[in-house]
């Protein structure tokens, strides 16, 4: 993987990452899986306080969801480098370490009875219930704050489209925006996690009025229109887009609202596909169908390849951060040579490779296993990170230096 910062199209080169430079993060889907691993991304940028450099954040799925819980515990703040250490990530693991978000267990008896019919028909808004419930999700997107600029990313059935959900704003190309949307984080969240035919859409209404039309080639509003339809229904974001890029960077148009773009895929491999859908959702698994986890594995491919392409171009300043990687691996892609016992100080290749083999699912994971997800995010962070942008992460950083 080639991988540089890039440089500005009027020949300037730009800041370094962590010396005034603003940084966009996208965090893929995954359920709790890529939750976990996106904590620990968040913990390597945390330990040089770099949290308070994030312009923009770009999330997908499960990285909606850990997204979401973060900036409720920070009180609907973007959480400093030092609270985030201190605070929020032991607070993370505790809930994620002990409760199930969604699964037969999560719900209980007393989900059954409150619950009822919405277990068949309306799933996704138990998810944004259990959301509330069982991870602290609180308040609406008008409670966000302003930077970093946050996009949560689903995928509209009626049009085929990227909906997006931000503070001030809610809509896809053909409904156009609308700039005060009166939703709950939750609701959002949920809709970015909605699996196809397992959790199933989000039905959001809509309001008459207040819609623009946009124009494609500058996002600038041309008209107020009518919305097509008086509701919408969305999809898990990753059924568009699972690494949540598009927000922030489309390929050869280089980046939005950010300077440096830090990508963190903890997408899963393709599966064999369940025999039983139905039976692995009460099992708290997240499948959908073959056909829908094949269309997503190229899309991710395909992605993938333009980012780096671009990276490698100088078109646009980044790292994409790939979960199964070992820092062995990072250093053979890069050409590095290093001692065989430097990498004692690390996760071992396999350890890292087992990280793909975590279900995709949005259980409870057990502390030993969180611990392990969150280190190899940190870890890989860190190995590309100072490996591919010298100049602005010098020095590598171990998982065990103090908060």
């Amino acid at each position: 993987m080639k991988c540089n910062t890039g440089s500005r199209r009027d020949g300037a080169d730009p800041p370094p990452a962590g010396a005034g430079r603003r940084i966009g993060l996208a965090f893929s889907g995954g359920g709790v899986r890529a939750a976990v691993f996106h904590t620990g991304v968040l913990k390597r940028l945390a330990q040089e306080n770099l949290l308070e450099e994030v312009s923009a954040v770009s999330t997908v799925s499960g990285g909606s969801l850990v997204m979401a819980a973060i900036v409720s515990l920070a009180g609907m703040r973007w959480p400093s480098s030092e609270e985030y250490l201190r605070s929020i990530l032991p607070t993370l693991r505790g809930r994620l370490t002990t409760t199930d978000l969604f699964s037969a267990k999560a719900i209980g008896w007393r989900g059954l009875i409150e619950f009822n019919a919405g277990l068949f028909s309306d799933r996704a808004h138990v998810l944004a219930q259990l959301l509330e419930r069982n991870w602290g999700v609180a308040g609406k997107l008008a409670d966000l704050p302003d930077m970093p600029a946050w996009s949560i990313n689903t995928t509209c059935l009626e049009t085929g489209k990227n909906w997006r959900f931000a503070k001030r704003e809610m809509g896809d190309w053909n409904f156009g925006r609308h700039f005060t949307p009166d939703l709950a984080l939750s609701t959002a969240a949920a809709a970015s996690a909605a699996v196809p035919y397992v959790i199933g859409a989000v039905t959001v209404p809509l309001p008459a009025d207040g819609w623009w039309e946009t124009d494609p080639a500058t996002g600038n509003q041309v008209r107020t229109r009518p919305p097509p339809h008086r509701s919408v229904r969305l999809w898990d974001g990753g059924a568009y887009d699972n690494m949540g890029l598009e927000a922030l960077c489309k390929p050869g148009r280089g980046l939005k609202g950010c300077d440096f773009l830090i990508c963190s895929d903890a997408s899963g491999p393709l599966r064999q596909p369940e025999r039983s859908p139905l039976a692995g959702l009460i099992q708290g698994r997240l499948s959908s169908s073959r056909m829908f986890d094949v269309a997503g594995d190229q899309i991710r491919a395909l992605r993938s390849r333009m980012l780096i392409a671009d990276i490698a171009a100088g078109a646009v300043a980044g790292v994409l951060l790939r979960m199964g990687n070992s820092v062995r691996a990072v250093d053979v892609k890069s050409g590095r040579v290093r001692p065989a016992a430097f990498y004692d100080a690390y996760q071992a290749d396999e350890t890292a490779a087992k990280a793909l083999q975590h279900a995709t699912d949005l259980k409870a994971i057990s502390p030993g296993h969180f611990d392990a997800l969150a280190r190899h995010g940190f870890e890989i962070a860190d190995a590309t990170l100072t490996t591919y942008v010298p100049a602005g992460f010098p020095r590598s950083l171990s998982w065990e230096d103090p908060a």
